[in-house]
């Protein structure tokens, strides 16, 4: 049973594009669905998501992070190789929508980390306690987005495993970038027992639909997380 792996679907992919090693088959091939590349490798099986397998999926994905619109899909979306041009026709409208919406743009995540890196174990659950500290948290995260000025953001708790409590992730406009670092950075410099970590540009993994994925899919979150975090700045 071949199967088709997808990584993404491109909208102006730069000249003289390169893949990288793909997570699975020999190579990354170029499917054309007019105007647009559909970035996908046959393969017999899909394996388990491990820091590996995401790690090469986001690298494939972010290869494209240049191209005029980049729309992509989660860990584990697989289709029998059959069903594929069928599929993209039934999504074809859902794929279009999506890269109007991220057209020229990338993702940005801004992480809130614990600086106080003590067990939680350490201490007694206290209730009022913790619900003080998510409202602050709450209220960083609102001055950052109230000084990233960007209509398009998605506020994650992280809950109390790692010293990562809480992120921010943005869309914005590509070129924007440096001028978005420095509008968030006051309230950087001023947070209290918490720092304040720009990364990326990643692609707009929290920003694209949950397409009508065949069972053969799965899904896992986007590997922006992964140790080799690249940093903003």
């Amino acid at each position: 049973m071949l199967l088709q792996y997808l990584y993404a679907v491109v909208e102006g992919l730069p000249h003289g594009w390169q893949p990288p090693p793909p997570v699975v088959g020999e190579r990354v091939e170029r499917r054309a669905l007019t105007g647009l590349v559909i970035l996908s490798s046959a393969t017999p099986v899909v394996p388990p998501a491990s820091p590996t397998t995401l790690a090469l999926h986001h690298d494939v994905v972010a290869s494209a992070l240049d191209a005029d619109g980049l729309v992509p899909f989660r860990y584990g979306t697989a289709l029998l190789a059959a069903d594929v041009d069928g599929w993209l026709t039934r999504e074809r409208s859902a794929l279009d929508g999506a890269l109007a919406s991220v057209r020229g743009c990338v993702e940005m995540s801004v992480k809130l980390l614990r600086l106080d890196t003590a067990p939680a174990a350490a201490a007694p659950v206290d209730a009022t306690r913790d619900a003080a500290d998510e409202r602050r948290l709450r209220e960083l995260a609102d001055q950052i987005v109230e000084r990233a000025a960007l209509a398009q953001w998605r506020y994650r708790p992280a809950g109390t495993a790692g010293n990562v409590v809480a992120s921010v992730a943005f869309l914005l406009p590509r070129g924007e970038l440096a001028d978005f670092l420095a509008r968030i950075a006051p309230v950087a410099s001023r947070a209290v027992g918490v720092a304040v970590v720009p990364t990326g540009p990643w692609p707009a993994y929290s920003f694209v639909p949950t397409f009508d994925r065949p069972p053969l899919a799965t899904a896992a979150p986007p590997p922006i997380d992964r140790a080799a975090d690249r940093r903003a700045g």
